[in-house]
């Protein structure tokens, strides 16, 4: 409009204005309403939908209670966040049952279509009593109940042998002397720009992001070498190298 009136000059100008906060939180509002009512459209046309659910608490020390769903469209499987809410006070499954059946209830959803449940192994949604699932099975006794790949993985690789976890933990203390104090971290990286490595930088590992495990474990797999050899330059390499990578 602006460039039949005024012209294309104009249009220019008017492009380069910023919008106010409010026309962007109205926008942003406005596209979430209009993803959330195509997939409750699509899981509706869909008939049978499972959930998958988790409830953990953030850094501001709130519980969050997140769901996703999967549901079969035109052929194929999609997988799409639900809702979060969080939870004011307690973290029971009665709780957590209660902010599902409001969604549900708000949105026209039935409990008798869903026909799984994937949960983490925690007493709120495994309680044989009071959990979550027990709850979700006096009303769809029918339903399919497992648990998380990734928590599954999480308890398995808080297991390891002896053996593997002094390797790991060689592994670990290599990379946090390089990447825990910043001269050794330039160090090392012209060290390995100036051996033409593959890669110029270690992985930082920590605990909470255990996925990153593997991917910490190969990057000081491909680079033994010049970690060796940075840690001989730095008179360290006896005390990180007494087991061979």
């Amino acid at each position: 409009m602006v460039n039949l009136v005024l012209g294309g000059d104009s249009e220019k100008k008017i492009q380069q204005i910023s919008l106010c906060d409010n026309t962007v939180s109205t926008r942003i509002e406005e596209m979430s309403i209009d993803i959330k009512e195509q997939v409750i459209r699509e899981i509706k046309d869909a008939g049978l939908f499972a959930l998958q659910l988790d409830e953990s608490t953030d850094v501001s020390s709130y519980s969050q209670f997140l769901v996703f769903t999967r549901y079969v469209h035109e052929g194929k499987f999609k997988e799409e966040f639900l809702f979060c809410q969080p939870l004011e006070t307690t973290t029971k499954g009665e709780d957590m049952m209660k902010e599902v059946t409001n969604y549900f209830s708000e949105l026209g959803l039935s409990w008798k279509n869903v026909c799984a449940v994937c949960t983490d192994g925690a007493p709120a949604m495994l309680g044989s009593k009071s959990g979550f699932v027990s709850r979700v099975k006096e009303i769809t006794p029918e339903v399919t109940v497992t648990h998380c790949m990734i928590h599954r993985q999480a308890l398995a690789s808080g297991t390891l042998t002896r053996e593997l976890q002094a390797i790991l933990d060689n592994a670990i203390k290599i990379v946090n002397y390089v990447k825990s104090i910043p001269v050794n971290t330039r160090l090392f990286k012209q060290l390995c720009k100036d051996l033409d490595s593959e890669h110029q930088l270690l992985l930082f590992y920590t605990k909470v992001r255990w996925l990153y495990k593997g991917n910490v474990l190969n990057r000081v797999f491909e680079l033994r070498e010049d970690p060796k050899m940075f840690l001989d330059m730095q008179d360290e390499e006896p005390i990180f190298f007494n087991d061979p990578l």
